[in-house]
């Protein structure tokens, strides 16, 4: 009898298991371009981890993540590479201007949390290609630019989308 009892548990996970991994996305079954946002945030918490700061400004080059980090009143440019991601350079940039130290002291929202929201709100290709700290009509706003050109600012202080352009 406990025997029964025993296979019909097994069963039972078993069925469970194969109804939780048919409800799973497959690999590549998203939007294109949804794992290309993924790599990028990667990218930027290696920079800020690799550097000991926080990203201000990130662009993308033949693959190669140039990140901008602020490391007190430091400008650190960390290169990340996607592979893995690793961290390919680390160069020191010199001080950080006024302008970049103030709209970052106002930025409540990281850079990482600034691309998964553009992502969110964009309908197209969500591969990140330059991301900067900007004011946008005088408040700090993230502004992601995408690869098929398509842009989303994201207010700095509260994450909410200022303006999307296709």
């Amino acid at each position: 009898m406990a025997s029964l009892r025993v296979l019909a548990a097994g069963l039972s996970a078993l069925g469970l298991a194969l109804t939780l991994a048919s409800c799973a996305p497959s690999p590549g079954s998203g939007t294109p371009g949804d794992e290309g946002y993924e790599s990028t945030i990667a990218a930027v918490v290696l920079a800020e981890s690799d550097a000991g700061g926080r990203a201000f400004a990130l662009e993308t080059e033949g693959g190669t993540s140039r990140i901008r980090v602020a490391v007190g009143d430091r400008d650190v440019e960390v290169e990340v590479e996607p592979a893995g991601p690793t961290v390919a350079g680390r160069h020191e940039g010199g001080d950080l201007d006024a302008d970049d130290r103030a709209a970052l002291s106002a930025a409540s929202t990281p850079l990482a949390d600034a691309i998964r929201i553009a992502a969110a709100a964009y309908d197209g290709n969500r591969s990140v290609d330059e991301v900067a700290l900007d004011r946008d009509g005088g408040a700090a706003a993230w502004t992601i630019e995408f690869v098929d050109g398509g842009e989303v600012a994201v207010a700095a202080t509260d994450g909410a989308i200022v303006r999307t352009e296709d």
